[in-house]
């Protein structure tokens, strides 16, 4: 099989993936076509600029200055991984890949591709964020037809004009379905590939999530959480409306995040980790407080509480949800410096409605709950470091 050709590669497939648009799979790419191509950087020039231009375009909404980057190895790669997991999810894959064996390769040079050393360097994870950030956007449109003398099917591509001619006498029907990221991405052997690329751009798994997405490692991402410009605008994505008027829908990011979290705390991470993800929780917590701010009744129940933690409610509840509202009640026995965000209480209106947020969370979850997290909690933070409040203390007069 030819080497693909980098510039057609560049604009039908990576430049739609990061400004959206119909994209094009070919076939596989090696690893050696990765080494060819960064060779070819310096010749395509055309491409890579409309591409970092329209990378840049993505980046203008997260941070305030976005910093100058170019298209590098590790981009192609990661881009090629996703191009061939693609490949490998399509149906038509089985016609060129013949043998189990040719598959076995093909996934294996996909799982090289993507395996890209991690970063925590701000200007790479904001160029692979920028890169991916469409990623459970991908879906395919396929096109089923039937007619007087036969049927085909067609997968993310037109069907031919000559089929849809005559068609009222030909009685042609035309059936138009939507294969989505969990059909796409989700199969076994391609759903692994995925969760490692994810990995790689930590701040599009914190940001961009499906109903499949591959687990969040806080790990990998609470880096992200010092950064106050990107922590801000990952909390804004966590809270961000909506276009589903369902309360359930409003919190499954944060929920996300809590159930990381729950993880998180089951292995063996440092204290410091754990105090940053408690913390910007909590602070999500605080940002639905202040959603409130202009209730009616400014001391009366939360309908968002209400509904997604309604006793009747209790064995359909996202995972992570409980933890989610029940973490700042957690903390005042755990860590009491992080159970309230700072100046909070400060604003007698934001006071009385955080409070009466705790009081409703306590009421829907039961005590036992909360109890159990704050054990869990304690057991990372018994550590903590005293407050320099109590640490420093200034002579006596003599």
């Amino acid at each position: 099989m030819a080497r693909p050709d980098l510039a057609t590669f560049l604009r039908d497939f990576m430049r739609p993936l990061v400004t959206g648009g119909e994209i094009h799979v070919r076939g596989p790419v090696t690893v050696a076509d990765i080494d060819h191509w960064e060779l070819d950087l310096a010749h395509v020039s055309t491409e890579t600029v409309e591409i970092d231009e329209a990378r840049e375009r993505v980046l203008s909404t997260v941070v305030c200055r976005v910093p100058p980057f170019v298209l590098e190895r590790d981009d192609l790669a990661l881009t090629a991984g996703l191009h061939n997991a693609l490949f490998l999810a399509h149906p038509d894959a089985e016609g060129v890949l013949s043998t189990e064996r040719m598959r076995r390769k093909v996934i294996e040079t996909t799982q090289a591709l993507v395996a890209q050393p991690m970063t925590r360097n701000r200007t790479r994870v904001l160029a692979r964020h920028a890169l991916l950030h469409n990623v459970f956007d991908l879906s395919r449109t396929d096109v089923q037809l039937s007619w007087w003398t036969g049927r085909a099917r067609f997968l993310g591509q037109a069907p031919p004009a000559r089929l849809m001619r005559w068609r009222s006498m030909r009685r042609v029907r035309e059936e138009v379905s939507r294969a989505a990221f969990d059909e796409l991405l989700g199969a076994p052997d391609v759903a692994p590939i995925v969760a490692v690329l994810l990995r790689r751009s930590p701040l599009t798994q914190l940001c961009v999530t499906h109903a499949v997405a591959p687990a969040l490692h806080w790990e990998d991402a609470v880096f992200v959480l010092r950064d106050a410009e990107l922590a801000r605008f990952v909390a804004y994505a966590a809270v961000a409306p909506t276009d589903s008027v369902e309360p359930r829908d409003q919190v499954a990011t944060p929920s996300r995040l809590a159930a990381a979290f729950e993880q998180m705390l089951e292995r063996n991470p440092p204290a410091e980790d754990v105090r940053a993800v408690a913390a910007f929780l909590v602070h999500l917590n605080a940002l639905f407080v202040l959603g409130e701010r202009g209730a009616r009744d400014p001391g009366g129940r939360s309908a968002l509480i209400a509904s997604v933690l309604a006793p009747e409610r209790a064995g359909q509840r996202a995972r992570g949800l409980s933890t989610f509202f029940a973490l700042p009640n957690a903390l005042t026995v755990a860590d009491p410096r992080l159970a309230v965000p700072p100046g909070i209480l400060d604003d007698p209106a934001l006071a009385r409605r955080w409070n009466g947020h705790r009081a409703q969370v306590a009421e829907a979850v039961g005590e036992a709950v909360i109890e159990t997290l704050a054990a869990r909690l304690a057991r990372h933070l018994s550590g903590a470091p005293r407050d320099p409040v109590d640490v420093v203390t200034l002579p006596a007069d003599a």
